[in-house]
């Protein structure tokens, strides 16, 4: 029982990475579906424009209720903010080339082929924005 508490304390940020990763990616999925649905714009327009806000969304989630992350000046916030749209710079460029790569090359053109594309660059990205922000954004300073 005291490894599954310790395990658990090692890992607590784990279930609300998840809770508001879903609510993330559901924000995204919707979004960009509406942007598709209700704008002349291409798919990698609409996923820019997604992406900014849901970046967004995610670092003020991420910030205040899954790693508790307190700011004690300016410098400090500004880091956590440059940090996390790095990364998330990062898997936007793999998101988009998952976009790229199903919708223009595999012909998944359609409006629900887009979608499903979309999920599945949500999934990949989900994975990799954990390991950035446990291990560069979001740290504890300290250790």
């Amino acid at each position: 029982m005291t490894k599954l508490l310790a395990l658990y304390h090692k890992h607590r940020d784990v279930l609300p990475y998840l809770f508001w990763g879903v609510a993330a990616t559901v924000f995204n999925i919707v979004v960009f579906s509406l942007l598709r649905q209700f704008t002349p714009l291409n798919y990698a327009i609409n996923y820019t424009i997604d992406w900014v806000l849901t970046v967004l969304f995610a670092f003020y989630t991420n910030k205040y209720f899954v790693f508790h992350a307190e700011h004690h000046s300016h410098r400090e916030f500004w880091h956590q903010l440059i940090t996390f749209f790095g990364g998330r710079f990062v898997t936007f460029l793999i998101g988009i080339a998952i976009l790229a790569t199903g919708i223009q090359l595999l012909g998944f053109q359609s409006g629900f082929g887009q979608d499903m594309v979309n999920i599945f660059q949500n999934i990949v990205v989900i994975i990799v924005n954990y390991f950035w922000s446990v291990m560069i954004s979001f740290r504890n300073q300290s250790s």
